[in-house]
């Protein structure tokens, strides 16, 4: 009878245990590998990672309202159809390896050599490979809305040797509405500005792939590997509501104080799929392709789970005197997160400000040139926009750091972005 009751007991608690495993095996919070999937979402700004990441109060573009909402009160009519953004990573280290080389000869044994040569530039720990960026952006007096679609491939590498990277693919929709308004204080010397946003978010991310597995899919002559990865590579998905506000005093001789309040009610509401089919069938209505095994069956979606995003507050100053228009320059500095260093003292409350402030300049010449330059954790990076009528170009190449400590893990990256219309 005992024994009856172990079993009983066994299988109760297995039927218990068995959804919350499954949901925390791609679990941010419990599975390191998907740690930076928790994330919340920010659309590549080439204009501010060119000026070191600063940026909070620096208004006319297009997207200033994505950085700060408050930067939305009086910005006109500004349009921007298409925006795309392209952000390579460890661009260096693989120009030297000669992976592109190898690429370009195309041959079997090359572009084995090739995807050789680019594992092995990808280093122990967290890091990026690449990221794409696509949006469309919208202001009217100060009424913004925006629409923003992202790529982006992560790397998690638990050692030195090439077999232990994991790639993480994600890909994350964005529709943001925002609104401003001003408060006059001193007629056309001291006014506040304020501005709200509020955002949908839909994320979602694959299963970690090895080495090994996508050698091993590749190799399979009996299957298109596409398909199989369709079929067979589990994807989670969810959704956040988040909301921003942001706050702008403006002074006299072009000087601004700013402060964003954002990400609150960031946490995503997420499922687990089984596979790619499964999620088009369940959102969608309707599978892409026929399951590998020609059966078409559906597998069970897994409990519903959720990843929590705190939210954070930003201030800064930035300087941006009217001295003509041939040249306009803009100063700025920002502190990120300064709610994380509450309760520091010493040197640890030192190291954390030189860790949270980010420093930018930038220098608009005969209103077609921007020159950007700015320093960000002690990394400089430099940037610049070239305007030609409707069309915008814009670059930045930078440092963004991986690791716990600054100079643990640096990795250089080089955006690009093409826009037309508004800049």
């Amino acid at each position: 009878m005992k024994t009856k009751i172990t079993i009983i007991t066994m299988v109760a608690l297995f039927m218990i245990a068995a959804p919350l495993l499954a949901v925390s095996a791609y679990d941010p919070d419990s599975n390191v590998v998907y740690a930076q999937a928790a994330e919340p979402f920010v659309g590549t700004s080439v204009r501010v990672l060119g000026m070191g990441g600063a940026g909070l109060g620096v208004k006319g573009y297009h997207d200033s309202f994505l950085i700060n909402p408050a930067n939305l009160t009086k910005s006109g009519f500004k349009f921007s159809l298409p925006s795309v953004t392209v952000t390579a990573y460890n661009p260096k280290a693989i120009l030297e390896s000669g992976a592109i080389e190898d690429f370009e000869e195309g041959t079997e044994d090359s572009m084995i050599s090739g995807a050789q040569k680019f594992l092995a530039t990808i280093k122990k720990g967290y890091g990026d490979v690449l990221t794409t960026d696509v949006s469309t952006t919208l202001t009217i007096g100060s009424f913004g809305l925006s629409l923003q679609a992202q790529e982006r491939l992560m790397s998690y590498k638990t050692g030195a040797d090439m077999l232990s990277t994991n790639l993480i693919a994600q890909v994350t929709t964005a529709a943001t509405a925002g609104l401003g308004f001003r408060i006059g204080i001193v007629p056309d010397k001291i006014s506040i500005d304020l501005g709200v946003t509020a955002q949908a978010v839909y994320k979602a991310y694959y299963k970690a792939q090895s080495a090994s597995s996508i050698t091993d899919m590749m190799a399979d002559d009996d299957a298109d590997p596409a398909v199989k990865f369709i079929n067979e590579t589990p994807i989670v998905a969810g959704y956040a509501l988040p909301i921003s506000a942001g706050v702008n005093v403006n002074l006299p001789a072009g000087l601004r104080l700013s402060a964003a309040a954002k990400n609150f009610n960031g946490n995503y509401t997420m499922n687990t799929y089984y596979s790619v089919n499964d999620w088009a069938e369940e959102v969608l209505g309707d599978r892409i392709t026929d399951d590998a095994d020609g059966s078409g069956a559906t597998n069970t979606i897994e409990d519903e789970w959720t990843i929590e995003s705190d939210w954070r507050l930003d201030a800064g100053l930035t300087w941006a005197p009217s001295i003509g228009s041939l040249i306009r320059p803009v100063l700025a500095v920002d502190v990120v997160d300064i709610m994380s260093m509450s309760g520091l003292q010493g040197d640890d409350l030192k190291r954390a400000f030189y860790e949270q402030t980010r420093l930018g300049a930038s220098v608009r010449l005969l209103s077609i040139l921007d020159v950007r330059g700015g320093i960000s954790q002690g990394y400089k990076s430099i940037g610049a926009g070239f305007d030609l009528l409707i069309f915008h170009i814009d670059a930045a190449y930078y440092v963004q750091e991986y690791g716990a400590s600054i100079g643990d893990k640096p990795i250089d990256a080089l955006s690009l972005r093409f826009s037309l219309f508004s800049r």
